[in-house]
Parts: structure tokens; sequence; C-alpha cells
């Protein structure tokens, strides 16, 4: 088996994932945030359950790190996959270079943003200092 096949393989089993996350996690996130907490269904703190979830606990921050890089790169891969079905064929490397491209720079604005709501998360990695 090739490379480039095993590399594919591997992203459409990383796009089943995203799937899975986009079905499972994605709709808590938009329940909790969207639904339960303007209803007042979600205990009424000081906070919104955003920033409870993402400044309070490491387990918070991945969960949305997960559920929002998961859905991201579910959507975008299967977005680039059907644009060749509409006609595109010939563009087909550049809508995949594209694709990769918003999915790097959303994971990247993603762990920006997670990493400036939470700065304690940065103290407990394993990066040696001088």
């Amino acid at each position: 088996m090739s490379a480039a096949a095993r590399l594919h393989a591997l992203l459409w089993g990383v796009f089943s994932l995203g799937g899975f996350i986009a079905a499972f996690l994605l709709p808590v996130l938009i329940y909790v945030n969207n639904i339960a907490y303007p209803l007042g269904l979600w205990p009424m703190t000081s906070k919104d359950p955003t920033s409870l979830l993402v400044t309070d606990q490491i387990l918070g921050s991945i969960f949305v790190f997960v559920a929002i890089a998961g859905s991201l790169f579910h959507g975008v891969f299967r977005f680039q996959t059907t644009l060749p079905e509409l006609g595109l064929k010939s563009q087909t490397d550049r809508i995949a270079a594209i694709g990769y491209a918003v999915i790097a720079v959303g994971i990247v604005v993603l762990l920006y943003y997670l990493l400036v709501l939470n700065p304690s998360f940065v103290k407990m990695l394993p990066i040696p200092h001088p």
C-alpha cells in the first residue's frame, strides 16, 4: 500500500470521527449555550456556560476543542469532496489545498482563543523552562 493510499485512508477515518463528533458532541454544546442558558434551564450563575466550560476546567477546553475542530474538519472535508461532483473536477487540487488551509487556520485560531481564555492550560504543558 502506498503512502498516499494510507494518508487517504487516514483522512477518511478522521472525516468519519469528525462526523461522529458533529453528530454527538456539537448538539450538546449548542443546547447548553444557545437553548438551555437563554431559557433559564441552565443553573443561573454570574458567568455564561461557555466561560464556565472553557475557563474553569481543562477538560472543558478539550471538549470544546474536539467538538469544534472535529466538526470543522468534517464540514470542510465534506465540502471539498462534494465540489468536484458539481463540475469542478479540474480544480480538485486547489480545492483540497484551500480546504486544508481553512482547517489549519481554524484550528490555530481555536487554539489561540482557548489558550487566551484558559492560560493555566499552558502552565500544565510539559515544556522545559530555562
